[in-house]
């Protein structure tokens, strides 16, 4: 099986994604820093206008400081708060890894030294049980979040041991692990059930893969296996606090075996369904286990919530989730533009759980998925600024009806700077700022390296060095210098957005080359070179005709990136524009400066129905068009200049 190249090893120096890393580096991460550590500069917002949010200020590091006893007071905030610090500190992980900062490390030493500080003697962790519930400890797995916040926590010190060597985040996560060990399992005396929201499972393995402590990855397997055994077993939780004079503290959802994921057996699951990050956290981790234990009801169960997801449920910006209630996923084909979730978090879990796919069975079509959430979906989640955040991400926004339904309450129109539920914002740094991850894989069994995406960058693993040279996205070449001391097997991607490829191998010309496959050479290595040249047409994409909300609707993309219509940069109101398919393909993309900086825009010849609308409804209407240019940017650069409406499918016409 495949095997992720180590961060350290890939360097990146790729103009877009330097940004990115860049930005997440000089800003990102000071901001949310001091969001976390409560900087009374910033506005946070409830997410679903849910007046029961706290949402005055984060707290997230002042719990630690109360739990350790170092301050006196009371948790404020969500019950998984402590998720925050941890994806953040995962953030800094990888940050210091691509770019060393001895100041930074200080800072996040100190966060790792005060969550050290706050743990139990026995391993145990969670600064709203210690501090404002002890008596519900491990009493409330259905909404208590404990083991998903401890989850977050191993992912975070596995991440900054490597990274840093930091002997302590080491210890505490052993703790961890021990403590977990004692509490859960199929012994008499232990808890028979899981976390109400997978994630512990992927911090277990993940953990197991740093220190090949075998108690780990038995835990993981625990946890995959329990979930779904007893479908009441979180209904049984609650009665017997409600018997015990405890209370129950559970946000009311319909089916709520359902919205926790645990309606069966992992291995038996054949379609996502419940609360998308769960789910999709769920499928991550059992797609990890079968690495190591080789489960075939595993991984056919991971193939079937595959297949219903990318190829049913999954929108073409790599959003999924599509209702709020229960930020779940919903049936078949159902995928509404304007009142969708499409949470960042939701698309971040598809990328982690495409990748795990992808390394037991490296198809292009995981790599695609990939490509298609990091470059629309999750690079949506933030500002250009790195501090400014959505938790939702909406395909379609009009001011005058967003404003004024309830319904439409979850969809922003500018994002935020932080909220009371801020599971995105961190997320969003942890997982762009490893971005180099995704790039290549390595099967050093068969002295295998698949080639991934197109950015400028260089990798030296075991015995072979590969620097890739490009300025992709903004050019249509690729090469690769290549360096091994024995035969090698490359595998490059080629996408399934380019047309005309041609690749050069050492002065050897390969035409015909197909898209949505590897192109394969096997030889030994001496600074060889592979050249790939491509076109990158406007595209047009019709949806599937059981996707309702898409009917007579066309969309856009040119290379990875799925375009979006906004009103500041059109005349008329957007849904009055029709465009052809015709129209799309014939579209000229240009570069231009606006106050955002220079964006690849995208002009279409369209046309614009003129209306002699006199009231609600017009009988026998004699439709009339006149010309006009529709100007469209990249889908993650919209509602950086302020509160405008939006469309990504546009009416056809």
């Amino acid at each position: 099986m495949l095997k992720e190249i180590p961060l350290d090893k890939v360097q990146i120096s790729d103009k877009f994604w330097s940004f990115y890393i860049d930005t997440i580096k000089n800003k990102t991460i000071p901001y949310q820093y001091s969001v976390l550590d409560n900087s009374p500069f910033v506005n946070i917002e409830n997410e679903n206008k849910k007046d029961y949010f706290d949402n005055e200020k984060s707290n997230a590091l002042e719990n630690f400081r109360v739990a350790a006893g170092k301050t006196d007071g009371n948790h404020y905030g969500m019950i998984f708060q402590d998720s925050d610090v941890y994806k953040w500190l995962e953030a800094v992980a990888y940050s210091l890894q691509a770019n060393p900062d001895s100041k930074l490390q200080e800072t996040a030493d100190n966060v790792v030294d005060l969550i050290a500080a706050a743990q139990t003697d026995d391993g145990y962790i969670d600064t709203y049980f210690q501090v404002k519930e002890p008596r519900l400890k491990y009493r409330m797995l259905y909404s208590g979040h404990e083991l998903y916040c401890m989850g977050h926590l191993l992912e975070a010190l596995v991440a900054y041991y490597q990274s840093t060597k930091n002997t302590t985040a080491l210890k505490v996560a052993q703790k961890v692990v021990n403590h977990i060990d004692t509490v859960f399992g199929y012994e008499d005396g232990k808890i028979h059930g899981s976390d109400g929201h997978p994630e512990i499972e992927l911090g277990l393995i993940k953990f197991y893969e740093l220190t090949k402590d075998k108690k780990a990855l038995k835990l993981a397997e625990f946890f995959l296996d329990i979930r779904g055994k007893n479908v009441d077993f979180y209904a049984e939780e609650m009665a017997k606090n409600k018997k015990d004079g405890l209370p129950i503290k559970m946000i009311k959802v319909p089916h709520l075996e359902t919205y926790l994921v645990a309606h069966k057996q992992p291995k038996d699951m054949t379609e996502a369904v419940g609360h998308a990050v769960r789910m999709l956290y769920l499928a991550a981790s059992m797609a990890r286990i079968v690495h190591h234990n080789n489960d075939s009801e595993m991984y056919a169960a991971c193939k079937a919530i595959w297949d219903n997801v990318a190829h049913k449920k999954m929108y073409i910006t790599g959003g999924v989730g599509s209702t709020t209630d229960g930020e779940a996923f919903t049936g078949d084909w159902d995928l509404p533009n304007d009142i969708m979730y499409c949470e960042t978090c939701a698309s971040i879990a598809l990328a982690y759980f495409a990748y795990d796919i992808f390394k037991i069975s490296p198809d292009t079509e995981y790599i695609d998925v990939i490509e298609r959430t990091l470059y629309n979906g999750i690079l949506s989640g933030a500002a250009l600024d790195g501090i400014h955040f959505f938790y939702v991400n909406p395909l379609e926004v009009h001011g005058n009806i967003n404003d004024a339904n309830p319904d439409h309450g979850h969809v922003k129109r500018v994002r935020p700077q932080w909220y009371s539920c801020a599971c995105c914002p961190p997320n969003f740094a942890r997982t762009i700022g490893s971005v180099q991850r995704y790039i290549y894989t390595a099967d050093k069994e068969n002295q295998t390296v698949y080639l991934n995406l197109f950015a400028k960058s260089r990798i030296e693993c075991d015995d072979i060095t590969i620097v890739q040279n490009t300025d992709f996205p903004n050019g249509n070449s690729v090469s690769y210098t290549v360096s091994s001391d024995s035969p090698y097997t490359l595998k490059i991607r080629i996408p399934y957005w380019c047309r005309n490829a041609k690749i050069t191998v050492d002065g050897e010309t390969f035409d015909n080359v197909k898209n949505s496959r590897y192109f394969e050479i096997s030889k030994k290595w001496n600074s060889s070179k592979i050249t790939i040249t491509f076109d990158t047409p406007v595209m047009s994409i019709k949806a599937n005709s059981k996707v309702i909300a898409d009917a007579n609707r066309l969309a856009v993309q040119c290379g990875p990136f799925v375009y979006c219509a906004e009103q500041i940069d059109n005349d008329s109101p957007l849904s009055l524009y029709r465009v052809s398919a015709q129209d799309i393909q014939n579209a000229v993309l240009c570069a231009e400066s606006c106050s955002i900086g220079k964006i690849p825009f995208i002009k279409i010849n369209a046309r614009i129905e003129n209306t002699q609308e006199s009231g609600l409804y017009t009988y026998n209407p004699q439709a009339e068009y006149t010309a006009a240019t529709l100007k469209m940017l990249p889908y993650y650069a919209w509602a950086n200049r302020g509160s405008e409406d939006m469309m990504v499918w546009l009416h056809q016409g």
